[in-house]
Formats: structure tokens, C-alpha cells, sequence
């Protein structure tokens, strides 16, 4: 049982260092020094593996996505960009509760850091004032978060298709369903709403659907340069240079280049020239989400290097264990505490897959799912998640209240997963 006591104490730790507020990058890294320490490996070899965890290509594709995506949104919002996609939405969406959950879950096609702040007004004007605070922040900050299981652009999702090895069309195979649970259990969350809000508005004004779209064009860039860039990818370039199809760079660079693209249009398009956009690079919320995702890639490459998961596995085995249980509540209590997606995956992730390869259970897909499901209940759940503060501030809302509101959705979804 020493490895197991071993790999779950320094997980404990993690989450204890991040429920004390820690920052979680120091916590995560906390943990890989302690894996290393508890499996007797020596400092130099614990520095190498930080070191190697820290410089792997996959740490340096992952650090420039997440630089790329974090300033596009800021790109986004400085232009007023932003204001005008929500706008058109209010337009478009002429059933005030349709509007209520598609502005906040529009929003979310762009992850940025307390995003639910900034549909919040949206649905509160969606609304007409007919609904409590308590209502509104429930519907705002569950629709913000409905895309977060297969959505590209999410750091967590990125780091999931890493650690997993899956292609990206597998992953969202089955994560997909996920995010259709989410959609339909959420409109639990408009019972006892005004009658009102039921009602259907006008047609919208000529030409406000080309608008819309157009208004959102640095999401469909880099969807279209993705594909495209893909394509090439699988038809031209891994043929010649003899690369597998689940290589570092065909994960990369096609998501890379349509966020460089979308970055460089959107910001000269929107007046802030070259300069503009080199300064939003060094915002602060930008680097310490940097400094996060490089420490999640060395605790996992600790965990690969003392051969932890290997390890726990002939000690479950003995135990008889069940995978299924393994896989579901180390991401969910991960969620939970650190309020990011980023953080579960990173933390129970290497695990969970190391488990299923080492008692081979066979195709490792549900094993995903059922992780990523409970890993984003957990974060949903989690007090500490920003998006949940935030749009809880906005509305003064209650915590216990929202959370009460929000009990049947979340067991429901639960069942779902």
C-alpha cells in the first residue's frame, strides 16, 4: 500500500495547499517534489524531471495555446468586440429565456478568467428584471460552462487530448454527450420563472443574423484555419515526414496558427496596431496561467518517472479496486477544491490513464469521460470557482441559496455522467 499512500498523500496535499489558497501552480509543484521525495528519488534526479516536465515539446505547444487564447479574449473585450457579439445575440435570441442561457453560453466559446462576469449583465438585461438574483446567477454561471468538456479552446481540454493521446475528433466523440447533459439538465434552472419570459419578441431587423455573424468571425477563423491546416496536416505533411497521427505538432500548430490569425486580424481590425497587441502579452492573468500549465506537465511527468501509477496498480489489484470508482472520484474531490478544469485534469488525469493502461481495461475513452464529467461537476460545485464568485457578487446572490437552486441540476447531470 506504500505507493497508493504514497501518490494519494501528495494529491491530498495539493488540494489542501489549494483549499488553504496557495497558489495552485506552487501547490501542484509542491506535490511533484513530494511524489519524488515519498519514491526515494534522489534531488538531482527530482530536478532533471522538473527540468524535462518543464522543456518537452508537448509543455511548450500546450504554454503557447494557452498565451494565444488568453489574448484573443483580451483582444476581444479591449476592441469592444465582445459588447457587439452580445448585443446581436439580444437580437437574435427573441425568447427572453433562450437569450437568458445563449448569451452566457456564447460567452463561453471564448474562455477567460471570471467570463461569467461579463454575461452577466447580458442575462440580467435578458431577463427585465423578472427573475431573483438567486435564479439569474444559477442560469448564468451553468450555460458559461456547457462547452467546457469538448470545446477546443479550453486549456483543460487541450491538456486532457495531451495526457490521453487521443485524437481530437475521439475525444469529442465522447465528450460531446457531456455537454448535450449539461444543456438539457440546465433547463431545470427555469422553473418558477415569469411567464414573461416565455413569450416570443419580434422578428429581428434585416441583416442582424449577417451581423452576428460577422461580429463573431474570430471564432469561425479559427475554426476554418484549424480544419483547413488540418487537413494538410494528414494529407501532405505526416505522410512526407513520417509522423504519427496523434504527434505533438498536428496537435499544435493547426490550433495555433488559426489563433495567431485570428489574433493578428481581429486586433489590427480593431485599431490597436502591433504594439497594442505585443502589450497584452504581458498581462499578468496571462503568465500565471503559463506558470500553471508548465507545473501540471512536470507533476506529470514525476508521476511517469517514479513509475507511480505502475506501482499503485499491482497494490490495487490485490485490493480489487475498482478503476470505475478510481476514475470518478479523484477528478471530482480535484474539481472541487481548485475550481479549474485545468486543475483536475492535470492532478487525477495522469493517474486515472495510468491505472486503466496498467489493469488494461480495455478501450480508454468512457474511462475519459466519466473523469472529465465528475472533474467538471466537481469544479461546478467547487466554492472557489471563480465564475461562481463572481456572478454571485454581481446578482448578490446567496451562496447557499444558488447552491440550493442549482442541487437538482447537478445530481441530475450527476446520474447522466
Amino acid at each position: 500500500m506504500y505507493a497508493t499512500l504514497y501518490t494519494l498523500g501528495a494529491f491530498a496535499l495539493i488540494l489542501i495547499l489549494a483549499r488553504l489558497k496557495v497558489p495552485l501552480a506552487l501547490a501542484i509543484l509542491v506535490g511533484s517534489v513530494t511524489i519524488g521525495l515519498f519514491f526515494q528519488a534522489t534531488p538531482s534526479a527530482i530536478l532533471t524531471t522538473i527540468g524535462q516536465g518543464t522543456v518537452q515539446l508537448r509543455t511548450i505547444g500546450l504554454v503557447v495555446i494557452t498565451i494565444f487564447i488568453l489574448t484573443l479574449s483580451a483582444i476581444m473585450d479591449s476592441t469592444g468586440r465582445l459588447d457587439e457579439i452580445v448585443t446581436l445575440a439580444n437580437k437574435l435570441f427573441r425568447r427572453p429565456v433562450f437569450a437568458m442561457s445563449a448569451l452566457p453560453a456564447l460567452i463561453g466559446l471564448l474562455p477567460m478568467p471570471g467570463g461569467a462576469l461579463f454575461s452577466a449583465p447580458m442575462v440580467r438585461s435578458a431577463s427585465g428584471d423578472r427573475a431573483s438574483g438567486v435564479k439569474l446567477s444559477a442560469i448564468n454561471y451553468w450555460y458559461r460552462h456547457i462547452w467546457e468538456h469538448w470545446w477546443p479552446l479550453y486549456p483543460g481540454v487541450i491538456l486532457a487530448v495531451t495526457l490521453t493521446g487521443l485524437s481530437y475528433h475521439k475525444f469529442v466523440m465522447y465528450q460531446i454527450a457531456l455537454c448535450l447533459f449539461m444543456v438539457c439538465t440546465g433547463t431545470l434552472l427555469f422553473r418558477g420563472l415569469h411567464p414573461d419570459l416565455h413569450v416570443s419578441s419580434a422578428e429581428p431587423a434585416k441583416g442582424t443574423k449577417r451581423r452576428f455573424i460577422i461580429a463573431t468571425s474570430p471564432v469561425w477563423l479559427i475554426i476554418v484555419v484549424w480544419v483547413c491546416v488540418s487537413a494538410m496536416f494528414r494529407v501532405f505533411i505526416l505522410p512526407v515526414l513520417s509522423i504519427e497521427p496523434n504527434d505533438v505538432l498536428e496537435k499544435y500548430l493547426p490550433l495555433g496558427i488559426g489563433l495567431a490569425a485570428s489574433i493578428i486580424i481581429t486586433g489590427l481590425r480593431g485599431g490597436l496596431g502591433v504594439r497594442n497587441i505585443a502589450k497584452l502579452l504581458g498581462r499578468k492573468e496571462i503568465w500565471k496561467l503559463v506558470i500553471l500549465v508548465v507545473t501540471v506537465m512536470v507533476f506529470q511527468r514525476m508521476l511517469t518517472s517514479v513509475k507511480a501509477a505502475e506501482r499503485i496498480s499491482e497494490e490495487l489489484v490485490a485490493l480489487n479496486v475498482p478503476i470505475i470508482l478510481v476514475a470518478a472520484i479523484l477528478p471530482f474531490i480535484a474539481g472541487l477544491v481548485t475550481g479549474l478544469a485545468i486543475g483536475f485534469v492535470g492532478t487525477s488525469f495522469p493517474i486515472v490513464l495510468a491505472l486503466t493502461a496498467a489493469f488494461e481495461t480495455g478501450p480508454i475513452y468512457p474511462y475519459v469521460a466519466l473523469a472529465y464529467g465528475f472533474g467538471h461537476l466537481g469544479q461546478m460545485v467547487s466554492p472557489v470557482h471563480l465564475c461562481y464568485i463572481v456572478s454571485n457578487e454581481y446578482f448578490d446572490a446567496p451562496f447557499s441559496k444558488v447552491y440550493r437552486w442549482m442541487l437538482p441540476t447537478f445530481i441530475v447531470n450527476a446520474v447522466l455522467v
